[in-house]
């Protein structure tokens, strides 16, 4: 029997959840395992200006370094976009009356427009979506999705986790989908 291969579904990602996948070492992989197409909106683009890395000189320390997505556009893993439309444009303004960034703005904005689904971390982003009828995936979502579709082993999964929570400073809440699975990955001998 052949299987038909799922066609991508398109997705927004906000600078959240797009932070907590850079600084996972594992964007891309990530990315593509998860069964979209993933675009990327200007405002979050402008929002994405550092992330917090190891101090590869002094163990147990930080460093800012500065993103440069331009790999990433230029490869087609991230699409850019922007409103097209009035509609957008309205959509936007909307939405950006109720959050203090553009880009989560945006995304729910272009998201809702045109149909896709959104990726965020932001509780209020996401109750808002759902409130509106859009398909919401998390970072939690995302990773076990990864994890899923390429087995990388226990210590691949807990430094991944590990480094989401102590670089981009994100921890799941209990209502996100896969946050118990996040945890018991984390607490796993």
């Amino acid at each position: 029997m052949i299987r038909k291969r799922r066609r991508p579904t398109p997705a927004v990602i906000d600078a959240c959840c797009l932070i907590d996948l850079l600084v996972s070492g594992h964007l891309e992989v990530i990315l593509r395992s998860t069964g979209h197409t993933w675009h990327l909106p200007d405002a979050v683009r402008a929002e994405i200006q550092f992330i917090r890395q190891h101090d590869p000189v002094r163990p147990g320390s930080f460093v800012s370094a500065q993103v440069d997505l331009s790999p990433h556009l230029n490869t087609g893993l991230l699409t850019a976009c922007q409103r097209a439309d009035t509609h957008e444009q309205d959509l936007f303004v909307q939405y950006a009356a109720r959050f203090r960034s553009d880009g989560e703005a945006m995304c729910l904005a272009i998201a809702q427009s045109r149909g896709w689904s959104v990726a965020t971390d932001d509780r209020k982003a996401i109750r808002v979506a759902q409130q509106v009828g859009l398909a919401v995936v998390s970072c939690p979502e995302l990773i076990k999705a990864w994890a899923d579709a390429t087995r990388p082993g226990a210590a691949t999964i807990v430094q991944v986790l590990s480094d989401i929570q102590t670089l981009a400073q994100f921890r799941p809440n209990s209502t996100m989908l896969q946050s118990a699975w996040w945890f018991k990955q984390l607490s796993s001998p």
